[in-house]
């Protein structure tokens, strides 16, 4: 019976060192697999940046002046407009002056405001984008089966709406009417949202949060957060090129803490000189084409004047507002506009413009408020208007 015992436990030392090594093996291949996966993380996010304060950081997005560069950003804008006012508001515009109670159905102008305010409140675009100093851009996008350009090369310049299928050819440009053209589609980009920043800094908490990777490059994360409470904005997050200095993402967070406001970042961007033919345009077949002297925005380049009056004449003047018609309450994030029920009965032939929001708004003590992700706008019972990109809260505690 020895011999049997002995050869068991031999058995069952052997199955042990068998476990161990399987053990071993697994553990080691565990341990590769999370090395593997560390690795890849660490190398998608890049080398640690080099430190640097939030106000330094600021100034550098401030000062960025790269003037060449190309690439595709892409915008998500999420403003919590009710879908209601988005399909009852243009009927409401569209039928003023005209015979009211007709629908959106009914009114093909109705039906086109519609479908351009739900692209411009909500969704995802992308926008293919270039510069090659300050008298050349180009702008174009086309993700909504609607394609919009606009191309800016020396003294010309062109835009294109393929739904008018219209083209406006401006010529004259001089260098600094450049940027000034009103018909330029060019969307508020990162760095637009960076110099916006610069007016609110003294009433905002700036801080570093880290880096990360936008669009393939190394970026330093600048976040501005309003200071005291009463903002409807939570944050505003500016993704720094660690290399240019220039914003490459903006991402605008609610005070509420759902999704995003608006986050538009380059998904690829390019800081070599684009290729000449990318500031080329040509008039697609069968559109009109309107030639215009820069500056000017009359037909056959004439420079418009008011009606009743001759070019170089003073217009009529102005309705006059009573010094207490608008007032402006606060400052910084948590500014509101106080609006007398004078004033906005000044509105003209197509009504009194709150007829609209108070169906859609929602009865509150002392009056009737309409709120969104971002600007809320409290109607007192008086008709007096309250609004601003601040909660609904604060609007309330205001108007008492």
């Amino acid at each position: 019976m020895a011999p049997n015992s002995d050869r068991g436990g031999n058995d069952r030392a052997g199955t042990a060192r068998t476990s161990r090594k399987r053990l071993i093996l697994v553990s080691a291949a565990v341990a590769a697999v999370a090395g593997s996966v560390a690795a890849g993380t660490a190398l998608a996010a890049g080398p640690s940046l080099p430190p640097v304060t939030a106000q330094a950081l600021l100034a550098r997005a401030l000062g960025s002046h790269q003037q060449v560069f190309s690439g595709t950003i892409e915008s998500t804008v999420d403003l919590g407009v009710p879908s209601q006012l988005v399909s009852q508001l243009p009927s409401a515009l569209a039928s003023s002056g005209s015979q009211k109670g007709a629908g959106a159905g009914a009114n093909p102008q109705a039906q086109q405001a519609e479908q351009q305010l739900l692209g411009l409140l909500s969704g995802t675009h992308s926008f293919d984008v270039a510069a090659d100093g300050p008298n050349r851009q180009s702008f174009s996008s086309s993700d909504t089966g609607r394609t919009v350009r606009f191309v800016h090369n020396g003294s010309e310049a062109w835009s294109y709406d393929s739904q008018s299928d219209q083209v406006t050819h401006y010529t004259g440009i001089r260098p600094d009417d450049a940027t000034a053209q009103p018909s330029n589609p060019t969307p508020t980009t990162p760095a637009d949202a960076a110099r916006l920043l610069q007016q609110i800094a003294p009433y905002s908490a700036v801080s570093v949060d880290g880096n990360s990777m936008v669009a393939g490059r190394q970026v330093y994360v600048l976040v501005v957060t309003p200071k005291g409470s009463g903002s409807s904005i939570g944050d505003v997050r500016l993704s720094v090129d660690s290399k240019t200095s220039m914003p490459l993402g903006v991402q605008i967070d609610p005070a509420d803490g759902s999704s995003p406001i608006a986050d538009v970042r380059f998904s690829k961007v390019s800081f070599d000189e684009p290729v000449a033919s990318t500031f080329d345009f040509a008039a697609p077949q069968g559109a009109k084409v309107t030639t215009k002297t820069a500056g000017e925005t009359g037909k056959s380049g004439e420079k418009t004047a008011p009606h009743g009056t001759k070019p170089g004449q003073r217009g009529p003047a102005a309705p006059q507002q009573r010094p207490n018609d608008i007032q402006v309450l606060g400052s910084g994030w948590t500014t509101v506009y106080k609006i007398s029920p004078s004033a906005m009965a000044k509105g003209g032939k197509g009504g009194n413009p709150l007829d609209a929001l108070k169906t859609i708004g929602h009865s509150v003590p002392g009056g009737t408020l309409f709120t969104t992700k971002v600007v809320n706008v409290l109607v007192t019972d008086n008709g007096t208007v309250y609004a601003g990109a601040v909660t609904p809260q604060y609007l309330e505690n205001l108007a008492k």
